[in-house]
């Protein structure tokens, strides 16, 4: 029976790498492009050059706009052979969700064990949060990746300094020398990532581990060489947080709210399976936690210990630092905590594999924590409204009743790059956010080298359009009343006043509503 289990180790690992492609494959193009992800397309595509212009170029609160461009690059050469389609483009982001799944099998097997290894990979392979990240054209599963492999870096060295012999004494460094790499390309992909170099950074003091700190400053300047020429840009882009930032300052029931995202997904899902995420993620963290205590107090497991703390560190501790710094600067992004919850997912493989709960306990658990895995994967799956609201619907209808004179309206830029990733060839436009708001995230210079310009309303929006095609989400009015702002009324009274309202089409949460027949001035200054 051994020599088969020993013939067809290699099964296990095969089935786990293809459960992890086959979910993060699942109805890959069939939820439309949300903003962000159109503005990542339409912004890569226009090459480096353009990129850093519509990064760099100073405006007033800072520079144009806040992310490093390793992502956008990478995209940029994907594109260039794959294409731009839906499926294309989010193919990128399985390959890194991939990819990390097998790290995260190297990393708490060097740990821990084989068995708990691969555990730490099968709830990395099925966990929606990871799965949500992995299908989405942005920067965090590359952001997961190479955290993930500055983790293991900083592992082997770990492992290896009380080993090393004076012949592979260079093995040991290389490891550090790799520590520093993926730290200054994570630098480079998302520059919260600090908030997790920052905590791992920590660990040798904390441990009072001499050698490691040494190898800590090699790793930290090759880091620094590396993210060099970006760290001149780093001013303007904190300038730039600091005066526009779209983000609110984080509450006490933030990290709770967290910590459901990381067991089931990070999107607005409504009760009962919302109330189950929220009280089943609780649960299973508790457990963790007071798993963990129990098993680092009993003598026999002194040796122990480290490894499983090192974990709940990384998956503690940036999250916390986050919520505290937030307090001041609001910066509170639980998408760029993704690197801390693959760290929770080796703790959970622990607690599975390794911290000596009942078997009825972990049957238990792990039922639980595949009713979170079922809800958000199902959700996932299935989202058709804000953010991914179907903008690919909205804009073949449009496309189909076209006539010659036409214009898309967009009211903001939420909808305008979608429709525009979209429909490329129908003349669109959107009104611009508010000077100064926390929404005015889209820099005038970043608009010209999306080649994508706002207008500031909705009369000059129109371009004096025969008929009008004006896009809006359901939600807006309502939106715009309670933030006391009367953009959105005065833009409907105009398009009311000039046009009449010919049909009406809803697509989930988003409103298309064709004005028809202009009369009067159509053009004239903007109301201030």
């Amino acid at each position: 029976m051994s020599s088969i289990f020993a013939k067809y180790r290699w099964l296990p690992h095969s089935l786990i790498f293809l459960l992890a492609i086959g979910l993060r494959l699942i109805n890959l193009a069939g939820r439309a492009l949300w903003y962000d992800e159109a503005f990542a397309v339409l912004f890569a595509e226009k090459g480096l050059s353009a990129m850093l212009y519509g990064t760099l170029t100073p405006v007033v609160g800072g520079a144009a706009d806040i992310h490093p461009l390793l992502y956008y690059s990478t995209l940029n050469v994907w594109m260039h052979f794959f294409g731009e389609s839906a499926f294309t483009v989010r193919l990128l982001s399985v390959v890194f969700g991939v990819a990390t799944v097998a790290l995260i099998y190297l990393l708490a097997k060097s740990l821990f064990d084989e068995r708990t290894g691969l555990v730490a990979a099968l709830i990395t392979a099925i966990a929606p949060f990871h799965v949500q990240y992995s299908q989405e054209t942005r920067m965090y599963a590359l952001l997961g990746l190479l955290l993930m492999s500055a983790t293991w870096c900083f592992i082997k060295s770990w492992h290896d300094e009380s080993q090393v012999a004076q012949k592979s004494l260079w093995m040991n460094w290389r490891y550090w020398l790799g520590f520093g790499l993926f730290a200054g390309l994570a630098m480079y992909t998302q520059q919260l990532a600090a908030f997790y170099l920052v905590a791992i950074g920590l660990v040798p003091f904390v441990t009072r581990r001499k050698g490691q700190i040494i190898g800590l400053i090699v790793g930290a300047i090759t880091a620094i060489v590396v993210y060099l020429p970006w760290l001149v840009n780093l001013p303007g882009q904190l300038q730039k947080v600091q005066s526009y930032y779209w983000l609110d300052k984080p509450t006490i029931a933030t990290p709770l709210l967290t910590i459901r995202s990381f067991l089931s997904v990070n999107l607005d899902f409504p009760s009962p399976a919302s109330m189950i995420a929220f009280f089943g993620g609780l649960f299973v963290i508790l457990l963790l936690v007071v798993q963990v205590l129990m098993f680092i107090r009993q003598p026999k497991n002194r040796t122990q210990r480290e490894p499983i703390l090192f974990v709940l560190w990384l998956a503690m501790i940036p999250p916390l630092v986050m919520w505290v710094v937030s307090q001041i600067q609001p910066v509170y992004l639980e998408r760029s905590l993704l690197p801390s919850a693959l760290m929770l997912y080796v703790a959970l493989a622990w607690l599975f594999m390794r911290s000596g709960m009942p078997k009825l306990v972990v049957g238990i658990i792990a039922a639980l924590g595949l009713v979170l895995v079922g809800i958000g994967l199902y959700y996932q799956y299935t989202i058709a409204t804000f953010p991914n609201s179907p903008f690919q619907v909205a804009e073949n209808y449009i496309a189909q009743n076209w006539q010659v004179g036409d214009v898309v309206v967009h009211q903001n830029k939420l909808t305008a790059l979608p429709g525009i990733y979209y429909q490329r060839d129908l003349p669109q436009y959107f009104i611009g956010d508010k000077p100064g708001s926390s929404d005015d995230t889209l820099a005038l210079p970043t608009q010209k080298a999306l080649n994508i310009m706002a207008d500031a309303c909705v009369q000059a929006a129109t371009h004096q359009g025969k008929r009008v095609w004006w896009m809006v989400f359901a939600q807006a009015e309502a939106q715009y009343k309670v933030a006391n702002r009367p953009e959105f009324e005065q833009a409907v009274a105009w398009l009311n006043e000039h046009y009449t309202v010919t049909s009406t089409q809803q697509f989930n949460d988003l409103n298309v509503v064709l004005y028809s027949d202009a009369h009067g001035d159509l053009g004239g200054a903007c109301q201030p």
